[in-house]
């Protein structure tokens, strides 16, 4: 009795860590790194997208509102799918609403006399399912295009949280493109980062995105 117990403990103990290993926490995503792959039930109405994009008293230290595209914008219906097909090219199926806005630093304007915009661009899904084939489509299109451009795409690590994560730097005749692509439930962020110098910047912007969409989506206030 006391060996089949035995037996049963070390059965169950293995299934357990064979669980622990399967958790892909330390498994790449694309060039970036993240740990939570799980099917999160997590959608946003049209509204709670305009909720969930940064306001300008929620940027990190340094960031401030871009251009004339600086306040959140939100679009339904065949207006959000016609910016979401070409970016995914896939149908966008589920696609319930789409957001973006520009961000941008004061040092990068002025080193780079352009501007230096960073694009925030939040697709939301009526499924997780939904969103992952938007996530892939997009993460493939990026590359591929980011492969013709000349100059391989540099590895880039983002950790914000999501459930997944596909990032990537390129300089391009000495235009420095950061494009950061992450999934987290039924909700799909892209960043796009115009001469960027410091990719590694895209870090706190991009967790700053997760953490709004988790918030809004459990009714919590964002800029609270």
């Amino acid at each position: 009795m006391k060996r089949a117990t035995r037996g049963i403990a070390l059965a169950v103990l293995a299934v357990v860590l064979a669980g622990c290993g399967g958790d892909p926490a330390g498994r790449a995503n694309g060039d970036s790194l993240e740990g939570h792959e799980s099917a999160t039930s997590l959608t946003l109405s049209a509204e709670q997208v305009r909720v969930a994009i940064p306001s300008g008293g929620s940027l990190p230290e340094g960031w401030i509102g871009g251009n004339w595209a600086s306040k959140p914008q939100v679009d339904e219906g065949a207006k959000a799918a016609k910016e979401c097909g070409p970016d995914t090219q896939t149908s966008c199926a589920g696609l319930t609403a789409y957001g973006h806005r520009s961000v941008e630093t004061k040092e990068n304007a002025e080193s780079t006399g352009k501007g230096a915009p960073v694009w925030f661009h939040i697709y939301s899904f009526d499924t997780a399912e939904n969103a992952g084939v938007a996530f892939k489509g997009l993460a493939a299109n990026k590359r591929k295009q980011a492969s013709q451009g000349g100059s391989p795409p540099a590895p880039l690590t983002i950790s914000a949280g999501a459930d997944e994560t596909d990032a990537f730097s390129e300089d391009v005749s000495g235009e420095y493109s950061v494009q950061v692509m992450m999934r987290v439930g039924g909700v799909v962020v892209y960043l796009k980062g115009y001469d960027q110098r410091k990719p590694d910047d895209l870090q706190g912007l991009a967790k700053l995105q997760i953490d709004r969409i988790r918030k809004t989506a459990e009714g919590k206030n964002p800029d609270a």
